[in-house]
């Protein structure tokens, strides 16, 4: 079951530095200038945040009752989605956007997306431990 979750991101960080590798020799051969090889990175980036995120609705855990599995299962969704959107805007802003305004922009919008995803699961699990508390660890 471990190796199920683990080989896709094994395969995705793969496919990360194999991009960032190429990237680097396009770049050494002057094909592409540093800012192209730069946003290439950052693109990838994006996408593999992307890709991570929309598997996180996915990775449902064990069995604790019928409330905190439907607060977890919220939970998820609403991390996937935010950060799926976050890493799809990073790899956007990367593209398309001015190096400053991405830099800054695309930095904002991730840790946004971090903390909405952060705050949700606590608040879902405070909720969960004050309307249920049996179901919820010690």
């Amino acid at each position: 079951m471990t190796l199920k979750r683990l080989f896709p991101a094994l395969i995705l960080a793969g496919l990360l530095l194999a991009v960032a590798g190429g990237l680097r020799l396009v770049e050494s051969q002057g094909l592409i200038d540093a800012d192209t090889a730069r946003r290439g990175v950052q693109v990838a980036i994006g996408l593999v945040l992307a890709a991570f995120a929309n598997r996180m609705p996915k990775q449902v855990g064990r069995w604790r009752g019928v409330l905190a599995d439907a607060r977890e299962r919220r939970a998820l969704r609403v991390g996937g989605w935010s950060l799926t959107l976050a890493g799809l805007a990073h790899a956007g802003l990367w593209a398309f956007a001015p190096l400053a305004v991405a830099d800054v922009v695309a930095m904002a919008v991730v840790a946004t997306a971090t903390l909405v995803t952060l705050g949700f699961a606590l608040w879902s699990m405070a909720l969960c431990r004050a309307t249920d508390p049996g179901s919820a660890p010690s």
